[in-house]
């Protein structure tokens, strides 16, 4: 079987790729001892969890699916747990009946920020490996790329 051909900016394309479904794995690795010191369960309540702190307004579960790209059922299992734990409540939705609104508890906001420190030194460390200027480079290009495949009909520039 012969591989089509691909333009060398295709290719390019395949090759980052595979290098962030690698780093996503190494990532999720590398995070899962701080999220089990912070008192969760899994790298999961870890990542749900802080998209609940950090949101601007109190999130949905479908709009955290989306924007993380996970399935609505994995989010709400989930933030069920968390809920169970005390590290999170569901509120009433303004704007929905039904998707309800979930706000980080004082137990979850604790539990979010006790290995801040971890975080942080770990962040730091992979900052001065890479280099500012890289990452600079790297998020501006991953986040142009996310930005066409949300709209390919729009401009991709910045």
């Amino acid at each position: 079987m012969t591989k089509k051909s691909n333009t060398e900016a295709g290719a390019l394309v395949e090759a980052l790729v595979d290098e962030i479904w690698r780093l996503r794995g190494r990532v999720m690795s590398a995070t899962r001892d701080i999220s089990e010191q912070r008192g969760l369960r899994s790298h999961s309540q870890g990542l749900i969890l802080s998209a609940v702190v950090r949101a601007l307004e109190p999130p949905t579960v479908a709009r955290i699916a989306r924007s993380l790209g996970l399935t609505r059922q994995s989010v709400q299992r989930t933030a069920n747990e968390l809920a169970e734990d005390g590290m999170i409540a569901f509120e009433d939705n303004p704007h929905h009946k039904r998707a309800k609104q979930l706000v980080a508890t004082p137990a979850g906001l604790a539990a979010h920020a006790r290995n801040a420190d971890a975080k942080d030194k770990w962040t730091d460390r992979v900052g001065a490996a890479i280099g500012q200027g890289d990452l600079e480079h790297a998020v501006a290009t991953l986040r142009r790329m996310r930005r066409f495949l949300e709209h390919p009909d729009a401009d991709p520039q910045p």
